[in-house]
């Protein structure tokens, strides 16, 4: 997931549904006060990190609506002032944290997809919904964040959202095209994506992030069905 807040997610359990934890306190990564000797850089890539784990803890216990600059800047231990420093306002933030966690995924992706150990489209394909449902687990909260909470993150948000999802589908295009399958209909890879995200945005939205790996057979089977004429039936 996204460097930046990926590490502290894995330690983590998912949002427990109907009983909101209250945040810790804020993160023994912060730094001490007054004179310390680190560059100005290094301060503000700290602050940084600690504002998108707060954001990242706050909107996982209280809700996207509820994740207040003030709230998220108390839970990092930064003033306000700080939190603008780093982001125009508390869209930008999310908007920064989801494009990480995004990439990061993607890139786990598409090297699973790299790596296969099955060459046909079918092995690649497995490769990569195995990469992306154990990356989803592994960071609970950073799944709720980033599949849940960003459809009330604001329309930046959203139409980062959106733009990733069709980089995802641009990926399964390119699986059918390196086995020598045709090219994708733009609607079939959306349908794909769109089918994989309903899947897994029912499991985060009920605190089952964990439970994702478990799906891969059913999830693999059932966009081979859709892949249709683009994958080779020898490769199924």
């Amino acid at each position: 997931m996204a460097p930046d807040v990926a590490h502290s997610q894995s330690r983590r359990s998912a949002p427990t549904a109907g009983r909101p934890r209250r945040p810790t306190a804020p993160h023994d990564k912060q730094l001490p006060s007054g004179r310390h000797g680190l560059s100005r850089r290094y301060v503000a890539g700290n602050q940084r990190r600690r504002i998108l784990d707060a954001l990242v803890e706050v909107v996982a216990t209280y809700g996207c609506q509820a994740a207040t600059v003030e709230r998220v800047a108390a839970r990092a231990g930064v003033s306000r002032r700080t939190f603008y420093e780093q982001f125009a306002d508390r869209e930008r933030a999310y908007v920064a944290l989801y494009d990480g966690a995004a990439r990061a995924l993607r890139a786990r992706v598409e090297l699973a997809v790299a790596d296969a150990p099955e060459r046909c489209a079918a092995g690649r394909l497995r490769a990569g919904l195995g990469a992306l449902l154990e990356g989803l687990a592994s960071a609970p909260e950073l799944a709720f964040v980033c599949v849940v909470g960003v459809l009330s993150a604001g329309p930046g948000a959203i139409e980062r959202r959106d733009a990733q999802m069709g980089a995802f589908a641009a990926l399964l295009d390119d699986v059918a095209r390196a086995c020598g399958g045709a090219p994708l209909p733009p609607l079939t890879a959306e349908g794909i994506v769109g089918a994989v995200h309903d899947v897994v945005y029912k499991r985060v939205a009920a605190g089952e992030a964990a439970a994702l790996p478990g799906l891969l057979d059913d999830l693999h089977r059932f966009c081979l069905m859709l892949f249709g004429d683009a994958t080779d039936p020898r490769d199924a």
